[in-house]
Formats: structure tokens, C-alpha cells, sequence
């Protein structure tokens, strides 16, 4: 035999072996009724248990949404609905106004707390609220007063009353927020009259944050910065950012899911927001989500006032890209003669 030589133990290449994946999407539908009425009773603020449970989410995405734009802009929730004249409490119903409206409103309630000689007009050029003095006494505008809200069953998380903007009944009508007093009317003279100081904001807000808790990826500044916050109070998660040595603003991290525009579309009363119109309100996930069986949502203003539905039902479309690992085959298909394809 003649000798062969083996080489035992000797180096090969590897294989490389490559992981494909395919991303794998799924679509939820979620719809405010569907939410545990005994657990969650206002549509703001709910969680939900998914169909089944999701594996290796690579995305999320809020792909559309439909909501009512019949929302009140005036609410006990918001904290606008009272105001104080003369130690009298003025309490207009919660909803919409246009400037007459409001106008009717507030001079019936004047004239239910007994100041039937003091009332309220709009002038349609400036758009500014003014309060005449036909009375034969002072009259005190409390603007500076903080409302106790808490009386009328209101959950909302914030005091809106320290905020610059949206503090309370009186802003909306273009006053600041401080008290004046009217003297009472000169015998034979015209009525004293006071004038808002800026135009009326009747309109509401402009768009809703969505928030889906611990998958949020928005950062956000936080309003009101100099009389809310304090460097105690910032969390874990509130960052001031120093401009020229000072504190001059806190933001917080990962505070949204969504910013959702209160734009109508159509004559149906209701508002559409996807990616169709530009917007994109998709979170990322690297590592990916190891499994996913639940969510939680909240609905919310900018400067944290959750926002009243009052009942309204809604509903929206999550978007969910899953990595599904894929091997490499090879399929042989036979076709039956007796098939047309």
C-alpha cells in the first residue's frame, strides 16, 4: 500500500451563518368602548389586555385615528368654568361658546347672583369681553382668586391656575390674571366700563398628546417652567437645560407616544391623523420588545390637563413590526394540470 498522508486536526473554513430575518406586521384596532368601564370610567386615561400576545416588536406606530372634535373647550376637568366677582362665584355650563353665546351666559348668571346691573359685551373688531358698571356700588373682578375646583368631583393632575396660559375662566375671556376693582357709576354719567386686556381664546386647543406608558419615545419641554417646577421637584426622568449658567427650561424624556393635530377633515365632525398627512408617530425598539401583552393610554393637553371626551367615543390603529426569523428554503411546487392559474 503505497503511504497516503492525513492531515489530522487541520483548519477549515467556517461557514458563515447569516440570521435572516422577515419583519412580520400586525395591526391592532383599538376603540374607546372597548376599554373596562368599571376600572377606567373616563376615555382618557385606560389600559388593555392585547388579542394575543406579541413577539420581537421592532416599531410601533400610531397609523390613524378618529376623534370627535365636538370637545368642550370649557369643562369643569379644565378648571375654566368659574370665576369670582364681588365674592360671587360665576358658573357657566361646561361646553362650547361662540361670543354671544358666552355673553348670554355670563349675564345670566350675574343677574342670578344679583348684579343684574353688571354685564358683559363683546366687540366683534378687537374681539375683546368688556364688563360695564351700571351699579351703584364697586364691583371687584377676583381674577388673581384661585377657584377651588375640587368641590366639583374635577381628577385633573395639574392646577391650572399657576399656569401662564389656560389658568382659568378669565384668561379665556382676555384678562390677566389679576383683581380690579370697578367704582361704581357717577350719578348722571355713563356706565364705568373695563376692557380685557387681550383678544378672547374661545377655540380650544390644537392637538392632543397621546402617551403609552413606557413606550413612549417624544421629548417635550414643559410650559410655565419658572413658576411650576423647581430643581426638587425634577424626576429621574426632567432634565434643565442651562442656557448661560441659569435654569431656563425642564423637558422631559420619552413623555409622549403621539402628537395627534385637531384638524377636521370632511363634513363628518371628526378628526384624521395618520401617516397620509405627513406626521410620523412611530417608536423604535433596539434591543426589540421581547413580548408585548398589554397597553396603557392616556390622553392629554400639553400642560398635563386630561382631556374631557365627555362620553365621545373614538378609536385608533397601532401599527406593530415584528422580526420573524427566517431559514432559507427552497420549495418545488408541482401545479395540477387541472388548475388555472
Amino acid at each position: 500500500m503505497s503511504g497516503v498522508n492525513y492531515s489530522l486536526g487541520a483548519g477549515k473554513p467556517l461557514i458563515s451563518r447569516e440570521q435572516n430575518y422577515v419583519l412580520d406586521r400586525k395591526l391592532l384596532t383599538i376603540h374607546s368602548e372597548d376599554r373596562d368601564i368599571s376600572k377606567w370610567p373616563h376615555a382618557n386615561e385606560f389600559e388593555i389586555v392585547l388579542p394575543q400576545q406579541l413577539l420581537n416588536i421592532q416599531s410601533m406606530r400610531l397609523v390613524e385615528i378618529e376623534v370627535p372634535t365636538n370637545l368642550y373647550v370649557f369643562s369643569n376637568l379644565y378648571q375654566n368654568t368659574i370665576m369670582d366677582i364681588s365674592g360671587n362665584k360665576i358658573k357657566i355650563q361646561e361646553g362650547t361658546y361662540t361670543p354671544d353665546q358666552l355673553v348670554t351666559e355670563i349675564n345670566t348668571d350675574l343677574s342670578n347672583v344679583g348684579l343684574p346691573n353688571l354685564d358683559i359685551s363683546y366687540n366683534p373688531i378687537n374681539q375683546k369681553f368688556s364688563f360695564i358698571n351700571n351699579t351703584s356700588a364697586d364691583i371687584s373682578l377676583n381674577f388673581a382668586t384661585q377657584i377651588d375646583y375640587s368641590i366639583n368631583n374635577t381628577s385633573c393632575p395639574v392646577i391650572v391656575f399657576n399656569n401662564y396660559a389656560n389658568w382659568g375662566l378669565p384668561y379665556y375671556l382676555g384678562f390677566n390674571k389679576q383683581n380690579i376693582t370697578s367704582p361704581k357709576k357717577p350719578v348722571g354719567l355713563s356706565p364705568i366700563t373695563i376692557d380685557a386686556s387681550f383678544s378672547a381664546v374661545l377655540n380650544g386647543d390644537k392637538c392632543i398628546y397621546m402617551e403609552v406608558d413606557k413606550y413612549n419615545s417624544y421629548d417635550e419641554l414643559y410650559p410655565y417652567n419658572e413658576s411650576t417646577f423647581s430643581n426638587n421637584e425634577a424626576s429621574n426622568t426632567t432634565k434643565k437645560v442651562q442656557i448661560n449658567g441659569n435654569n431656563a427650561y425642564n423637558g422631559q424624556i420619552n413623555s409622549a407616544f403621539a402628537k395627534i393635530p385637531l384638524i377636521t377633515h370632511g363634513a363628518d365632525n371628526y378628526v384624521f391623523e395618520s401617516r397620509n398627512i405627513g406626521l410620523q408617530n412611530i417608536s423604535h425598539y433596539d434591543p426589540p420588545l421581547e413580548r408585548l401583552g398589554r397597553l396603557k393610554f392616556k390622553f392629554r393637553f400639553h400642560d398635563g390637563r386630561l382631556v374631557d371626551f365627555q362620553n365621545n367615543p373614538f378609536n385608533f390603529t397601532l401599527e406593530f413590526n415584528m422580526l420573524r426569523s427566517e431559514m432559507g428554503r427552497q420549495y418545488n411546487v408541482r401545479i395540477p394540470s387541472t388548475y388555472t392559474l
